[in-house]
C-alpha cells in the first residue's frame, strides 16, 4: 500500500530520544528515513551497548529506519555528507549547541549548495535567547519549563520524557508544515524547536496562572481559593470533581464538572438530597463547598473493590479511570485492541514489543516496515544508491576512520 509520505527522505543526524521521535514518525507513514551515526555509534546506543540485549529497546524510536555510519568532523566525512544531503528532503539534529556549525554543516551553509533543505534543529533552549548555547536533556527541558514544579516533583526525578518526546512530536509536525510550504514556495527553511518552549506550551497551570492574574480576587472570592487551588495547586486533594479516590485495590481518577454528572454522583453514592442543596448548585458553589460533600464520596469509593467502582461509574456514564501501573499498562486489553501493544521483526531478537502507530488513518495509515537498525547496517545500500560507493570504497573509508 502506498503511504502518504512515500518519496519524501530524511536524514536523520539526532540522538538520544526528541530527534528519533520526529523521525520515526515521519518513517511510520513512508518516508525512507536514513540514521547517520558516527562510526563508535550515537549516545543511546553506547549507552545500552554494557548489557547484552538491551539495544533491542531502540526499535521503540529507530523502527523502520535505515542506518549508515559517517564521522562528519573527518574533512573525508563531511566531503560525503555535502554529496549525501543533496539527495534528501529534510535533515533532523539534536546535537549539542553549535554541533553542526563547528563541522561547517550549518543550515546558513546547506542552504547554499540545497535550498530545498528543510533543516530541522531540536534542542533544549533554542537557537536564539541567553540560553541558547546550553546543552540540556529532558530533564532540564521539564524543570525549567515549570511542568517538574506543577507535577508536585520538583525534588525528584521524573519517569516519563515528554520532553524530549513531544518535543519529537512538534518538530514532526513542523516538518510537515515546511514541506507543505516548499510546495507553495520552492524554498526549505530552517526549523527551531525548543523543548523549553513545547514544554512551557503545555503547562497549562503555568498559562492560566498568567492569564486570569487580573482576575485573579475575583476569582479567590468566587471558589475560596485561587486558580491554583483550583486545579493544580497544592490542594489539589481537595477539588473532588477533577481528582484521584482510593478503592479497595487501587486508585480511580473521577471527573464531574456538569450538573448532570453530579446529580449522578449524588445518586449513587447514596447521597441524592445532595444534588437539590443549593450549595452545590453550580460548579463554582460545589468547588467553594467542597469540604462539605468531599467526604461522602471518599467514604463510598472506600468501601468498593476498584472493579465495582470502575462498573459503576462507567454504567453511568461519569468520566474515570483507574490509576494504571507500568505492568498494567503494558497489558491494557484496549490498547490491545487499539494495535498500541505492537511488534517488528528482528533479525537477530526475533519479534520486538515496540508501541503501535498512535494516528490512525482510514486511507494513509502507518506502517512498521522493521527493527532499528544495527549501527552502520545500511552503510552499502544508502552510499551505493545515492554516491555509487562500492564495497571496495566502503572499506577504503571505514580504514580511514570515515565511517
Amino acid at each position: 500500500m502506498k503511504q502518504i509520505l512515500d518519496g519524501v527522505k530524511v536524514l536523520d543526524l539526532s540522538q538520544f530520544l526528541s530527534g528519533p521521535r520526529c523521525t520515526e514518525m515521519l518513517a511510520d507513514f513512508g518516508a525512507e528515513v536514513v540514521k547517520l551515526e558516527p562510526p563508535l555509534g550515537e549516545g543511546m546506543r553506547w549507552l545500552m551497548s554494557p548489557v547484552p540485549g538491551l539495544d533491542r529497546s531502540m526499535s521503540n524510536w529507530h523502527r523502520s529506519k535505515k542506518g549508515i555510519t559517517l564521522e562528519i568532523r573527518n574533512p573525508k566525512g563531511r566531503e560525503l555528507f555535502l554529496k549525501l544531503v543533496k539527495h534528501f528532503d529534510v535533515l533532523v539534529e539534536n546535537l549539542a549547541p553549535g554541533a553542526m556549525e563547528k563541522a561547517g554543516l550549518s543550515y546558513a551553509e546547506l542552504a547554499k549548495i540545497h535550498p530545498r533543505l528543510i533543516f530541522c534543529s531540536i534542542s533544549g533552549f533554542g537557537r536564539t535567547g541567553p540560553n541558547s548555547e546550553r546543552v540540556a536533556f529532558d530533564i532540564i527541558a521539564q524543570a525549567t519549563s515549570g511542568i517538574l514544579w506543577s507535577l508536585g516533583i520538583p525534588d525528584r526525578v521524573h519517569s516519563v520524557f515528554i520532553g524530549d518526546l513531544v518535543s519529537g512530536a512538534y518538530a514532526a509536525y513542523a516538518v510537515l508544515l515546511a514541506m507543505l510550504d516548499r510546495i507553495r514556495t520552492g524554498q526549505g527553511q530552517l526549523i527551531d524547536v525548543s523543548m523549553q518552549d513545547v514544554l512551557y506550551f503545555h503547562n497549562y497551570r503555568a498559562m492560566q496562572l498568567r492569564s486570569v492574574a487580573e482576575v485573579e480576587a475575583t476569582l479567590h472570592e468566587a471558589v475560596g481559593g485561587t486558580f491554583d487551588d483550583f486545579f493544580s495547586g497544592d490542594k489539589k486533594k481537595s477539588v473532588p470533581f477533577w481528582s484521584i479516590y482510593q478503592a479497595q485495590g487501587g486508585n480511580i481518577a473521577v471527573v464531574f464538572l456538569t450538573d448532570a454528572q453530579w446529580k449522578k454522583v449524588c445518586k449513587i453514592i447514596g447521597k441524592p438530597e445532595l444534588a437539590d442543596d443549593p450549595r452545590f448548585s453550580n460548579v463554582i458553589l460545589r468547588t467553594k463547598n467542597r469540604e462539605d460533600y468531599r467526604q461522602y464520596i471518599i467514604d463510598w469509593v472506600s468501601r468498593h473493590k476498584l472493579d465495582q467502582v470502575e462498573k459503576i461509574l462507567v454504567e453511568n456514564r461519569i468520566p474515570c479511570g483507574r490509576v494504571a501501573k507500568t505492568e498494567e499498562v503494558n497489558l491494557d486489553p484496549h490498547l490491545k485492541e487499539r494495535e498500541m501493544l505492537s511488534w517488528c521483526e528482528d533479525p537477530v531478537y526475533g519479534k520486538v514489543p515496540t508501541p503501535g502507530i498512535p494516528i490512525k488513518m482510514s486511507q494513509t495509515p502507518g506502517e512498521i516496515k522493521r527493527s532499528a537498525p544495527r549501527l552502520g547496517e545500511h552503510n552499502l545500500e544508502v552510499y551505493g544508491k545515492y554516491l555509487g560507493l562500492t564495497e571496495k570504497d566502503l572499506a577504503e573509508l571505514k580504514k580511514e576512520g570515515v565511517i
